[in-house]
């Protein structure tokens, strides 16, 4: 689960968890790495976050998931079916144009299926996709994408597991200390 162990009080101070008062199952979970994502995204310089509204109720560190998004509808970039298609990711970074620029499907018990299909569909698109789950289904994950259908993307998904987007987080928030003491 942690990126490096001798970390992890760090992390827990940044996301204010106290492991002694929590059901580790109950925050681990799929939301809780929507939130780190929507986190992550919030830190960098002109990205604006998206979660879905089926999503935007659960909870992140007692809070809605919509407390911490940037947007609340996805931008009308193209068509509608387009837009419609996209909305339904996991979470989406959005550039200073008001364009996806990454799209993050989390599996945490799902099948890869659903979201291959669905990156598969907005391929037309000048994003990147990404794949965030436990590094115990990257094998599982590279089947898929030896699959003739998902051929043609295999190139431009990656794969990214809990304990990657766990020192992201980190190392955003050091680039984020960084540059306040630089003023950049």
């Amino acid at each position: 689960m942690w990126a490096l162990k001798d970390k992890q009080k760090e992390v827990l101070n940044l996301l204010q968890i106290d492991l002694k008062t929590i059901n580790k199952d109950e925050i681990f979970n799929h939301t809780y790495y929507q939130g780190l994502l929507v986190e992550i995204g919030n830190l960098r310089k002109d990205i604006e976050t998206y979660v879905p509204s089926q999503d935007k109720n659960k909870l992140y560190l007692n809070k809605p998931l919509s407390s911490y998004t940037k947007l609340i509808k996805v931008p009308l970039f193209s068509y509608t079916e387009f837009v419609q298609r996209a909305q339904t990711a996991d979470v989406i970074w959005f550039n200073e144009r008001k364009m996806p620029e990454y799209f993050f499907e989390v599996e945490y018990t799902t099948n890869f299926n659903e979201a291959l299909l669905k990156f598969l569909d907005l391929r037309d698109f000048h994003s990147k996709f990404f794949i965030v789950s436990d590094k115990k289904r990257r094998g599982e994950y590279e089947k898929k994408l030896k699959s003739s259908a998902f051929k043609e993307l295999s190139e431009r998904i990656k794969f990214l597991d809990y304990e990657s987007i766990s020192k992201l987080y980190m190392y955003e928030h050091k680039l984020l200390k960084i540059r306040r003491l630089v003023n950049i």
